[in-house]
């Protein structure tokens, strides 16, 4: 499988940001770099076959596509840069697919589920009238399947929580909402993750199929099939090591978030030194919570943070994990403890201080002893 790397992602953001004119992307790009740009769409392609073999196993043969023709087409603007493999339909445009788009403004992919936009070009009337009616049943079965199938909701939902965001019809939306909205009408709505190059400048292969590897079962929920036919693949072991890895790397963004803030309100307070405020969850688990601070009255502040990807507004953001050690951190400690919550952490962020006195907490598990 090919890589795309940071100098592939720069030059297709350069390319998106102007204008061209002619129907022609050689009216304002040399020969080389649509040479580049032809080579860039070939190895995203290459890398949507390889996903494509992979799960055929699973959910039977896939189709693959990539951006083709005219890079620029009827636009002024270089159309969007793509590779990805679809079902459900004869038509991609009317299909589920899995897909890898350049993103527009970062230098980054895009990486996630896609239904298509439902395009009315070439087809005749009765055409699109049936692959409409086609559309609107696969959006419905994935809907019905997300609703009614216990493991196929409880992998849905999970997806949230390693950074993949839902839009609906264009827009961002609650998984909830994008849930419900693909049963009336699936037209342009799609789950994705970012993912950008490592520190080698390359889009690391193992993170890339872990993103694919928790999304594409969606795929075999487009098709109304018996309970029994689902199939969800479990994840491999290097895949729930670098899952692992995805979570520890949200929990550390939003720890740095509230190191931040803390670090101006003692600023401003006059309680800034070496000491205070401290992450203390990078020296060791002994501690229970994870920065220490202090509150107005230059009392010491324990901060335990728990991060998520997201919006504040999901009812899903509203459940988490508290240790038992963490818990009996608070119980000790409740006076001078605070938990934050932090929201969206990968966009705009925001946190909220919960009372764990006033929150619903259910144990779940065994302590076992022999």
């Amino acid at each position: 499988m090919k890589k795309i790397t940071t100098n592939d992602l720069t030059l297709i953001n350069n390319l998106y940001s102007r204008s061209y004119t002619r129907n022609s992307v050689l009216s304002n790009a040399n020969e080389l770099e649509r040479v580049q740009l032809l080579l860039i769409r070939r190895k995203l392609k290459s890398i949507a076959e390889y996903f494509s073999a992979k799960y055929a196993s699973n959910y039977g043969p896939f189709e693959t596509e990539m951006s083709s023709g005219n890079p620029v087409g009827q636009s002024t603007n270089l159309n969007n840069v793509w590779a990805g493999f679809f079902k459900g339909n004869s038509n991609k445009q009317y299909s589920a697919q899995i897909s890898f788009v350049v993103n527009r403004f970062e230098k980054c992919l895009d990486v996630g589920f896609y239904f298509g936009r439902a395009s009315s070009r070439s087809i005749t009337n009765e055409e699109k009238r049936i692959l409409e009616t086609q559309f609107k049943e696969i959006g419905a079965n994935l809907s019905a399947s997300i609703e009614k199938n216990i493991y196929v909701k409880e992998r849905f939902n999970s997806l949230f929580e390693y950074g993949f965001k839902a839009y609906l019809n264009g827009n961002p939306s609650t998984p909830n909402q994008w849930k419900e909205g693909i049963a009336i009408n699936p037209q342009s709505s799609h789950i994705i993750a970012k993912i950008y190059p490592d520190e080698f400048g390359e889009i690391e292969n193992a993170k890339l199929d872990l993103l694919v590897a928790q999304v594409v079962f969606l795929m075999g929920s487009i098709n109304k099939v018996t309970e029994a036919d689902k199939v969800i693949p479990p994840l491999t072991t290097e895949q729930y090591i670098k899952r692992a890895e995805r979570l520890a790397e949200i929990g550390l963004k939003g720890e740095l978030f509230i190191m931040e803030q803390e670090t101006q309100k003692l600023e401003k307070l006059g309680f800034l030194n070496n000491d205070y405020p401290r992450h203390v969850a990078l020296e060791s688990n002994k501690f229970g919570y994870d920065i220490l601070s202090k509150n107005e009255l230059g009392e010491d502040l324990l901060i335990e943070v728990k991060s998520t990807t997201r919006s504040i507004d999901d009812i899903y953001s509203r459940k988490f994990y508290l240790s038992n050690h963490e818990h009996n951190t608070y119980l000790n400690n409740n006076k001078n403890y605070k938990l934050a919550r932090v929201y969206n952490i990968e966009n705009l962020a925001s946190v909220e201080y919960l009372n764990l006195e006033e929150v619903i907490k259910k144990t779940d598990g065994y302590i076992i002893e022999y």
